[in-house]
């Protein structure tokens, strides 16, 4: 039920994000959308379900005739599930995104603080409740206005406390572009 209605919330804040996000012509947000993943360890069994943002900072570099690099401010809350436990977490991080010349599908990475209601899921000890988020993916805009990405994601305490087994995620979104 706690998944269901956390759904239902993020649909209905992706649905009014770009009412919200308007201001005249121009537009907060570069993306909002929903990302979900689950855990690539064989031993734990998490689900994450997010609603995220990324903040347009009008940030971008021509590095050649072919590529372009833009830098946003990405923000994301959202809640981790598995093994009996429900944790919620939010981060924010710089996103990097690699614009190869016309093609649909850019290359992401991004890397940041993030903070995590629960850190312990049955006996598996993520290492803290304060942690740091890395990924890297592809992000494919098939349409002017949507996209869909695929991101591989590291999160770990970076040996700050003990112990630090880190999570990894393989995760998918899908996202409205402004």
């Amino acid at each position: 039920m706690k998944v269901f209605t956390l759904t239902l919330f993020a649909i209905f804040g992706l649905l009014s994000a770009r009412g919200l996000a308007a201001q005249g012509t121009e537009s907060f947000f570069a993306e909002a959308g929903l990302r979900a993943g689950v855990d690539a360890e064989r031993g734990i069994n998490l689900v994450s379900y997010e609603l995220f943002g990324e903040i347009d900072m009008d940030w971008s570099w021509n590095l050649s005739d072919s590529l372009r690099l833009n830098l946003n401010i990405e923000t994301a809350i959202g809640g981790l599930y598995g093994e009996s436990e429900h944790a919620v977490y939010g981060r924010m991080a710089p996103i990097a995104k690699l614009h190869l010349g016309d093609s649909p599908v850019t290359i992401v990475l991004s890397s940041g603080p993030s903070f995590y209601s629960k850190d312990t899921y049955d006996d598996y000890d993520i290492g803290g409740h304060f942690e740091f988020t890395t990924s890297v993916g592809l992000n494919w805009s098939f349409d002017d206005a949507w996209a869909a990405s695929y991101r591989f994601q590291h999160t770990s305490n970076a040996n700050l406390t003990e112990p630090n087994p880190g999570l990894d995620m393989h995760t998918v979104s899908i996202a409205y572009t402004f």
